[in-house]
């Protein structure tokens, strides 16, 4: 059994919705939720009528509950992927709709919490719309409310606790660059990682085709993937775009105008591969890494 030395249990798996297990998968994320209700007893008694349930909950005074065992799968997501793959937190409201407020010991609570998860699962640092979502990120849904805006001050928290105290800036407030590394030959490689190996592409660029392969619809962009090109390697699901010449259609024409969601257009490489001056990212959408021409992806940024 895996639980949280900060995490007292409450109703512990007392309830019939969750999953023994994971069917094999590792915890690679965190999906952040409020319970809409200032009843924070009510959980999670109300899993006992209601298919859903999350490993942990967090009161009004910071107090931290469990209510299923990290080693088994919550029903917390809306996407069973994600759910086999992630860690739940919900967060109890000082009041109820429409503004849902999360009091201020909630999200410290949160941050601590988060903070163990990410150490414990070898995350390394916190980053929102990397290793940290909203439950919105994955189905239809208004949750987490207020706690969407958070993200970035739950994750700061939780990387200062991480790293002994001392703050860890994010990409878009740092200031300083890290020592710069040995050369690797690809300008572009080099300076991604003298920047902590972040990216942001905000920018938009040309579909050149959209096509349906392995079981969901790509785009293929010569501005940014790598060569040769293989739809299992390079191509990029239409799931992390906007389609800006149809955004209500989302038609995917070729030719087309496209971008990155906001959620995805910044985080970090995970992956270089020096021989074919490539960068590998994995978007947590369930398609694994996506490689793009380091060069490209560096002066389309």
């Amino acid at each position: 059994m895996t639980v949280s030395g900060l995490a007292t249990p409450f109703g512990f798996q007392s309830f019939p919705n969750f999953t023994q297990g994971r069917q094999g998968n590792s915890v690679n994320k965190i999906v952040i939720h409020h319970m809409a209700t200032t009843d924070y007893d009510s959980v999670p008694g109300i899993w006992n009528s209601r298919q859903a349930s999350a490993h942990y909950g967090i009161g009004q005074d910071g107090q931290i509950r469990a209510y299923v065992d990290e080693d088994n799968t919550a029903w917390h997501a809306g996407d069973w992927g994600t759910n086999l793959t992630s860690i739940g937190i919900e967060h109890a409201n000082v009041n109820l709709a429409p503004n849902y407020d999360i009091a201020q010991a909630t999200i410290e609570s949160s941050a601590k919490l988060v903070a163990d998860i990410a150490k414990r699962y070898g995350f390394g640092q916190v980053v929102p719309y990397k290793n940290l979502f909203p439950h919105s990120q994955f189905t239809s849904t208004a949750c987490p409310g207020q706690l969407k805006d958070k993200l970035q001050e739950i994750a700061d928290r939780a990387n200062t606790i991480n790293n002994g105290g001392q703050s860890v800036p994010t990409q878009s407030t740092t200031t300083e660059q890290p020592a710069q590394p040995t050369s690797t030959g690809s300008s572009a490689i080099d300076k991604f990682k003298a920047g902590g190996d972040r990216f942001v592409l905000q920018g938009s660029f040309i579909n050149n085709t959209c096509e349906l392969q392995y079981g969901i619809y790509q785009v293929r962009s010569q501005e940014l993937t790598a060569e040769p090109f293989s739809w299992r390697d390079n191509g990029i699901p239409t799931k992390l775009l906007e389609d800006l010449d149809d955004p209500q259609g989302r038609s995917f024409n070729d030719g087309g105008r496209v971008a990155f969601k906001k959620e995805y257009q910044r985080g970090t490489i995970d992956k270089y591969s020096e021989n074919a001056n490539a960068v590998g990212i994995d978007f947590l959408d369930g398609n694994g890494i996506i490689w793009f021409d380091a060069d490209k992806f560096w002066n389309h940024a």
